[in-house]
């Protein structure tokens, strides 16, 4: 099976091409174990999202072996896999212009209380609830044109 070389989170890893996952069950699940073999070893998911076109996807993980560092990723799908498109460290507000219009994707993200199962953020007048994973919460707008923080309205 051919492999594609795409540098993550600071990392270079290989990753399957789509055809490897096929038949994809949850396209979700299919991206998230495509980012994970791009990403370092021993990386965790603290959330992922996937564009309503299917054209990007972000990625949030946690990297244990490094005092807990927590990664940001974008990549783009292509007819040769998963690609990134920008990385860096996360946590706090991401926001990448993706259009031509300038909405992009808008990443909010931190750590939790430790009993807490859920995240309510308020974002553009709507309350949003987003699950804990991994300790941290990960909540993600898509064609936004990011003219207001989002704000967390409390944990459950």
């Amino acid at each position: 099976m051919p492999r594609l070389r795409c540098p993550l989170g600071g990392h270079s890893r290989t990753v399957a091409q789509p055809s490897a996952y096929a038949p994809r069950v949850n396209e979700l699940e299919a991206f998230e174990q495509a980012v994970a073999e791009l990403g370092p070893r021993f990386a965790v998911f603290v959330g992922s999202a996937l564009s309503p076109d299917g054209r990007y996807g972000v990625a949030l993980t946690l990297l244990p072996t490094a005092n807990d560092y927590l990664m940001d990723d974008l990549l783009e799908r292509t007819a040769d896999g998963w690609e990134l498109s920008s990385g860096g460290n996360g946590g706090g507000l991401q926001w990448t212009s993706l259009k031509t219009d300038g909405t992009g994707v808008l990443r909010f993200s931190g750590e939790a209380p430790a009993n807490a199962s859920f995240a309510h953020i308020a974002y553009e007048g709507q309350s949003h609830v987003v699950p804990i994973r991994n300790g941290h919460f990960f909540f993600v707008a898509w064609d936004t044109l990011f003219t207001e923080d989002p704000q967390i309205l409390d944990f459950k």
